[in-house]
Order: C-alpha cells, then structure tokens, then sequence
C-alpha cells in the first residue's frame, strides 16, 4: 500500500528502496519543523520493519495495528521528560540520561514479537549532554536487530558525533495548496480548509490537528480579537493586565504562551506582507480587513518592530526569561493605531 504521507515522496522512496533491498540502515535522524509529519514518518518505519505484510507496511498485519495502538512490545518511543530512573532530576524539558540507559538496557536484549527492536526518541534535540554521549555506543555499534529513530526539529544543537551516525532525512513544509486539496477530501469546506493550511504553512501534521481542533480555531480568534481592541484603543492598563494573563498561562503550559507569540508574529507578518505589496502571501485570510487597517495606519519601522520585539520576547522566555517583565515590556511597546 502507499505511505500515507502527503509530500517527503523523497524520504519515502528512500525508505522504500532499503527496505526492499534488505539494507535498512540501523539509524536515521529524521528533521524538519514541528507538525510537518516527522513522528509519522517513524511511525510508518517501525511499522514497516517488523510488518508481515508483501507490501510493508501493510497497515493491516498484527504488527502494523500494534504499533498504531501503541502497543507494540518491540517499540519503545521516547519523549523529554520521560524518566525510567526515580533518582533522575531535572528532566522535566529534556531527554534525560534515565530514558536512554533504558533504551540501552532493551537494546541489549532480542525482539519479543518482531524483527526489529524500535527506539524513536522524540524531540531528540532536548538530550541532554549525559544522554547523548551514552547513546553514542549503541549508535556506534547497534546490535543487528535494532533500529534507532532519532527525530528533531533542529538537529544542529545534537552533538556532531550523534549526527554523524545517523542517515539524515529532512521533511520541508508542502505547498498550501496541496495540503489545502488533502483537507478538503477530509471534509473541510474550501475557505476553512486554505485558512487552515495557510496556518499549518505547509506542516501536513498541523494543518490536520488544527481541523480536527475546533476548540484551537476558537482560541486563536478570540486571542486575535484581544489584540485587535488594544491596537485599536490604545490601553496600556488593559495590555499590562493581557501580559500578566499571559505569565501566569506561562507557569502552567509554556508552549501555549510560545504559540501565542507565534500567532501575533504570524499577523504582523501579515501586516507587513500588505506594506510591501505582496497580499496575496498573509496568512490570516480570515482577518484581512484588520491586517489592511493596520498597513494603512502604521510605518514600516513600526511594523518590523513590532516583529522585532515579539522575537525578542520568545528568545527571552526560552532562555527562562522573568515572564512578568519580559511580557510587560513586549505589550507596553508594541504600536497602537492610537
């Protein structure tokens, strides 16, 4: 059967091609942007391996619904924070050492079901320094029934010795169109559906989770209405009071507050793709009118700054920033149309 994957038809003939000739390679490091399929496409691997299928991965064989289930006791998948080690502190963020002397200690032993032993680590760029040089043996000299999968969206932060032991597949976004069309035969009417892929830019796994979140589609138009009221009043009372909202949102799920700053830099984006002249480029269909407002209303300088200033803020936060202060500056000096 073909891959389900839209787009990376480069990656999957490749897989394709090493599976058939039985010459898989024992590591891959699978990289591109967060939501651009980079965890399905590992998936599809540890199916494929160990399917019994002609065909592999046939989706429809004991091992291929295993795995989809996530039951697979041959498939160990590794996300940061996951700690086997009580004694282990500090991995709340990372990959910690814990993880990997467990995958160490499974890849020592041979397969219960399947061919292969299957160990995806997620987010493998988190690894901490201790984990990635413990993991450097078993990618050095991997015994012959087990695959590692190492999966990032930015791999130049891996130690060099780590990436040099893996065979490298890097996923790009799609074109908005395609992932348009694929929404569509999902259900999606038309405008919904180039809205959402616009959003997803070009990340199929995205754009997919974002249709099937209507509580997401809510959130982010409510957030953008917020916005919209303080560039259009002015008030820095209210701008203080949405920052400090925005801090204590922090403490409990920083990636909300990241994708939140991602939003506002998406839209002001958008505000400047309208001052140079290139419209047809927003993102945010569904608020063009406001967008126009804005580039009607404000200078250029403004505008980059604006951009500036939210970029700014999201490095400060990811390097464990004051939320408070960091947000209190961002708000006080974005530009009102006041």
């Amino acid at each position: 059967m073909p891959w389900p994957v839209v787009g990376h038809e480069r990656a999957v003939d490749l897989l394709r091609r090493s599976l058939a000739s039985g010459r898989t390679t024992q590591a891959y490091l699978i990289v591109g942007p967060p939501g651009v399929g980079k965890a399905t496409l590992a998936m599809l691997l540890a199916k494929a391996v160990n399917c019994e299928g002609e065909d592999r991965p046939c989706g429809r064989c004991p091992h291929c619904l295993r795995v989809e289930r996530g039951v697979h006791p041959d498939v160990l998948v590794i996300r940061r924070g996951m700690s086997f080690d009580e004694d282990e502190e500090g991995a709340g963020t990372r990959v910690g050492i814990g993880a990997i002397r467990q995958l160490i200690r499974d890849a020592s032993l041979l397969p219960m079901a399947g061919r292969y032993r299957v160990f995806i680590i997620l987010d493998a760029e988190t690894m901490t320094v201790e984990a990635a040089n413990a993991l450097l043996k078993t990618l050095e000299e991997p015994p012959p029934h087990v695959l590692l999968i190492l999966v990032a969206a930015d791999d130049s932060v891996l130690p060099e010795t780590v990436r040099s032991r893996c065979l490298r597949l890097e996923l790009r976004p799609v074109g908005t169109a395609r992932v348009a069309a694929l929404l569509q035969e999902r259900g999606l009417g038309p405008e919904l559906a180039r809205l959402v892929a616009a959003l997803g830019r070009g990340r199929v796994g995205r754009s997919l989770t974002l249709a099937q979140d209507g509580e997401w589609l809510r959130w982010r138009q409510e957030f953008l209405d917020r916005q919209a009221g303080l560039l259009a009043s002015g008030d820095a009372a209210g701008a203080l009071r949405w920052a400090q909202e925005l801090a204590e949102a922090f403490g409990r799920d920083r990636d909300l507050v990241f994708e939140a700053l991602d939003i506002l830099a998406e839209w002001w984006r958008d505000v400047l793709l309208v001052k140079v002249g290139v419209p047809e480029l927003i993102t945010n269909r569904d608020r063009e009118a406001e967008i126009r407002r804005a580039a009607d209303r404000l200078d250029i300088g403004q505008v980059t700054e604006a951009i500036r200033l939210l970029r700014r803020a999201r490095r400060l936060l990811e390097q464990n920033a004051h939320p408070r202060l960091t947000l209190d500056n961002l708000v006080l000096g974005l530009p009102t149309l006041r």
